[in-house]
């Protein structure tokens, strides 16, 4: 009898369908921070849901650090399940079943997605994606917690009223990884043979089958998701995903699913044979496969599609693109109906897909091509096969650094590349140390220029990478070559040390330090724990500015009459009254005595003949710059350090506090790059590890949707380890950050700074207009006023509009902040594609067209304000009449974007004025104290200028003072 598509079909479980058609798992990337569902992600679903037999809901991650993609739905802790529940009942409500996809990204889970955790899969193998990370090896303690943790999300699945899981082991994420000999490297119960890779999906399948079980969950489905194939080397092949499901099939799931682009699609590995999978997969299975329905997908759009799918030999079809063009897809092709190939560029709201997913679409990726994917990975092979001959010498080159051009000497024989000699120029001391001398050393070994950036010199290292590119051409050879050879692979470390310290530091920005000297200094034993490759942090490459009320240099440069009292009116009032005064008072009472410490105790100088700062928010003049910035302040901290009896572990992350039976903090867990692991007891730990604005799981909101131009570092560590399971941490204000109006994204997401162009340009003419061409604020008021207008607009932006001798000098004052010519004349050559905008014409008619605004609309604002000029007088804003110098001039003219950006956060650990941090409960966690921006509270909603180093050096100083203390209790 012939199959149609719309019989009713019963599983193994019990289940029973009332047709074959489903909607694939997409992923809408829409889920709040913490991989909430939103009601956006339940409308979505909804309003697909009714006719099709079951929805298949989108991979949710089983563990926080899992996430393959942002905006990722979680099901990985039970307050979830109410969410969840909300989702399930939309969907089965409508009338369609609703099952949920379980994932872990394994080494997919990119740092920046995840807090920057380190991914973790089967070995320390990167996968072959540009810049992808080496993950850390599961131990076999994590391996058997993970498959614990799929079945706690099969629980909250069965909770929240899902009628199934399906199993996510395709798509390259952790059970594809932990099957693949291209990621499978180990050599013990979980790798080395076939069948010894394909123990962790069935130990997960099982595991998932027993809660079930467990649960009492009758009919409740199980399907499993595979890949068929790897273009790697080695990789997964045809013949190994049959034995996989041959032998998974024992276990009796309900459905498999093919993970793939077309349902007809041949091996994207033997190229010259064209027998669709499905045919090879019917005709291979075992006798207990061939009783488990297969489902297919990819390019089932029309009728005759998935009539031919069934008639192909699929059981099951999952439609993807039809349920998004048109979410009636099911009764549209009962009734015959054609359906759209593409969705109407202005029926989003209309088809109610949320605006990431949306994107995705509009980029034309939303099925990737294999054959282009299998051309581009068949040049990979080709490149990495080749030899190298270099004409035998020495070439130097010169490279973009991050403050500087770095000058390379580069020496070849006929087939190697011999040496690497860098003159680091005036790239920040310590900053990039390492990447002068481990860099080269790794390209020297490995004979390949696909090496990993030294994490928080990014700049430097590809700089690095980049001239020695160009040396290898000069040479006569393909750079191409060196960077498609493959990463070198981490020996995994499982060494595991026990050390004792008196006081463990975690993080060494400017609080850091000062904590690690100052316990030196009262003669404790210091471990200095910094995830980063180089000490200094933040500071290092800030303006380095600090408040320095009360010190000996404050009044040296003029000012005896300064107080605490004036200084907290000032504080409080720039921080909306929502400054916590015991530590702001803490702060304004000690910062004095810290200052004079840092500088004659630390070494640090300051710049007297600069003098102190003018600035509006402050009654008494009472900031100072360091000498030579930040730089010169992390180099004359950094010779203090090594003059010290401080232990450094750099590259080294904290990972877990260690608490006793009584709750108290009695060491911490830190783990070196290599894996290597440390385990200290210490009397007291103080964190320092800085704010969490690169974190978007710990951001508001609101915080979100703000440029991060910070340090890719300030991933919360601190706050996260303080805020675990049996810490129980309380923190606060974790939804301020200070923000600036004038960033350009540079990237999705992260900004840089144009405030230095801003400041040249802005005091003699230049213009803020919105997107109407129309002025809204005086661009000389405070940054606090022009953040309000700009908040204001639709979107959040503004321009910044300059004539061509202004546009000169802008470009001179943001190169030194790092945004270089280059990188300018690229952004208005884009001509409003992509980030960052910009706008080059030779009228104002002409730019306002390429901005999209009304036509007179910048000729008529710029004739307007040179009125102004003329009369010295703006009628409009009341722009001071000494920033109305000169009228806009000559063409062409400029138009960049300007919009919020922040890097400091305000909320952060509680702490009381010991800087020891207190529980939920209000008592003080005993052996644990936070210093510096992990600290909430003691600024408010905003930091003014030079506060932050000084909260962080005086904080330390404290921190470290009241540690002291507990040591010799």
């Amino acid at each position: 009898m012939a199959r149609s598509l719309f019989d009713a079909v019963t599983l193994n479980s019990g289940a029973t369908f009332k047709n074959r058609l489903f909607m694939s798992p997409m992923t809408t990337q829409s889920a709040f921070y913490d991989g909430e569902v939103t009601q956006q992600i339940i409308d979505y679903y909804k309003f697909r849901s009714g006719d099709a037999a079951a929805i298949i809901v989108e991979s949710c991650f089983v563990e926080d650090k899992g996430r393959g993609f942002p905006g990722a739905v979680g099901v990985d802790t039970d307050k979830k399940v109410a969410g969840l529940s909300e989702l399930a009942s939309a969907i089965k409500d409508k009338g369609s079943q609703a099952i949920m996809q379980i994932y872990h990204a394994g080494r997919m889970a990119w740092p920046e997605l995840n807090g920057g955790a380190v991914p973790i899969s089967a070995s320390p193998v990167a996968a072959l994606r540009p810049g992808a990370p080496v993950p850390r090896e599961m131990t076999e303690e994590q391996i058997e917690e993970m498959i614990t943790l799929f079945g706690d999300a099969t629980r909250r699945a069965i909770e929240a009223g899902f009628d199934g899981v399906e199993i996510h082991g395709a798509n390259t994420f952790l059970l594809q990884q932990f099957f693949s000999p291209h990621s499978n490297r180990r050599q013990d119960k979980w790798g080395g043979s076939r069948e010894k890779r394909a123990l962790f999906p069935m130990e997960v399948m099982k595991e998932v089958q027993r809660v079930i079980k467990e649960q009492g969950a009758e009919n409740f489905v199980v399907g499993y998701r595979f890949s068929p194939e790897e273009l790697e080397e080695p990789g997964i092949r045809f013949e190994d995903t049959m034995y996989l499901l041959n032998t998974l099939a024992t276990l009796k799931p309900d459905y498999f699913h093919f993970s793939m682009g077309a349902y007809t699609r041949p091996s994207i590995v033997e190229s010259n044979d064209p027998e669709p999978l499905i045919t090879k997969y019917l005709a291979q299975r075992s006798p207990e496969l061939a009783n488990i329905p297969i489902m297919g997908v990819g390019a089932i759009l029309q009728r005759e599609n998935a009539d031919d799918a069934l008639q192909l030999g699929y059981d099951l079809l999952a439609v993807g693109k039809g349920f998004l063009v048109e979410p009636n897809w099911v009764q549209m092709i009962k009734d015959g109906q054609p359906i759209p190939e593409y969705a109407h560029i202005a029926k989003q709201k209309e088809l109610l897909i949320p605006t990431p997913l949306w994107d995705f679409m509009d980029s034309m990726v939303m099925v990737k091509d294999p054959e282009e994917e299998k051309r581009k990975y068949e040049r990979l092979k080709e490149l990495q096969k080749m030899k190298l001959e270099f004409k035998p010498g020495t070439y130097t080159v010169a490279a973009k650094g991050h403050n500087s051009e770095i000058e390379m000497k580069v020496t070849f024989s006929a087939e190697r590349i011999e040496s690497i000699e860098i003159d680091s120029g005036e790239e920040s001391e310590g900053l990039s140390d390492q990447v002068f001398e481990r860099l080269p050393q790794q390209i020297i070994d490995g004979q390949t220029l696909n090496v990993d950036v030294i994490s928080g010199a990014s700049a430097s290292s590809q700089g690095v990478i980049d001239g020695i590119a160009e040396a290898v051409e000069l040479a006569g050879a393909s750079s191409e070559v060196l960077l498609a050879r493959p990463k070198p692979t981490i020996q995994w470390s499982k060494e595991v040390v026990e050390e004792t310290a008196d006081v463990v530091i975690v993080g060494s920005g400017a609080a850091g330090i000062s904590a690690a000297l100052r316990a030196d200094q009262l003669g404790l034993q210091v471990i200095l724990l910094e995830k980063m490759s180089f000490v200094g942090g933040a500071i290092s490459i800030s303006g380095g500015n600090q408040v320095v009320m009360g010190s000996k240099l404050q009044a040296e440069a003029g000012v005896t009459d300064d107080t605490a009292e004036l200084m907290v009116e000032d504080f409080l009032k720039n921080g909306s009254g929502k400054n916590v005064p015991e530590l702001l008072n803490l702060l304004a009472q000690n910062v004095g005595e810290a200052t004079d410490w840092v500088h004659e105790y630390m070494g640090v100088d300051y710049d007297m003949a600069g003098g102190l700062h003018v600035l509006a928010e402050y009654r008494k003049n009472r900031e100072l710059a360091y000498e030579d910035g930040g730089h010169g302040f992390a180099a004359s901290a950094r010779k203090a350090l090594e003059n010290s009896n401080v232990t450094i572990y750099l590259q080294t992350k904290a990972e877990e506090l260690i608490a006793d039976e009584a709750g108290k903090i009695v060491g911490i867990k830190a783990v070196e790059e290599t894996g290597k692991t440390h385990n200290i007891t210490a009397q007291a730990v103080i964190l320092t590890t800085g704010g969490y604005g690169n974190n978007p799981n710990l951001l508001s909101k609101e915080l979100n949707k703000v440029l991060f131009y910070g340090t890719k570092s300030s991933t919360g560590d601190g706050l996260l380890m303080a805020t675990a399971p049996g810490i129980d941490a309380d923190t606060r204000l974790m939804e301020h950050g200070k923000i600036y109006p004038n960033g350009v994204e540079v990237s999705k997401g992260y900004a840089k700074s144009t405030i230095g162009g801003n400041i040249a340009v802005l005091k003699e003419n230049g213009l803020l207009v919105n997107i109407d061409g129309k002025r809204v604020v005086n661009e000389r008021a405070s940054n606090k006023e022009i953040l309000e207008k700009l908040l204001e607009q639709n979107p959040q932006m503004l321009y910044i509009l300059l004539d061509q001798e202004h546009f000169e000098k802008f470009a001179d004052a943001v190169a030194e902040g790092g945004i270089a010519h280059e990188d300018l004349e690229r952004w208005i050559s884009n001509n409003g594609m992509g980030t960052p905008k910009a706008f080059r014409a030779e009228s104002l008619t002409e730019l306002a067209a390429k901005a999209g605004m009304p036509g007179n609309s910048l000729a008529e604002t710029v004739a307007l304000y040179n009125e102004y000029v003329e009369k010295g007088e703006d009628e409009e804003f009341g722009r001071q009449p000494e920033f109305l110098q000169k009228p806009v001039g000559e063409g062409p003219y400029y138009l960049i974007e300007q919009k919020p950006r922040f890097a400091t956060t305000m909320g952060g650990l509680v702490a009381n004025d010991q800087l020891e941090v207190l529980n939920k409960s209000g008592e003080a966690i005993q052996g644990l104290y936070a210093a510096g921006e992990v600290v909430g509270g003691v600024m408010g909603t905003d930091s003014p200028s030079g506060a932050n180093n000084a909260w962080a050096l005086t904080s330390g100083k404290l921190a470290a003072e009241s540690a002291s203390k507990t040591t010799a209790k």
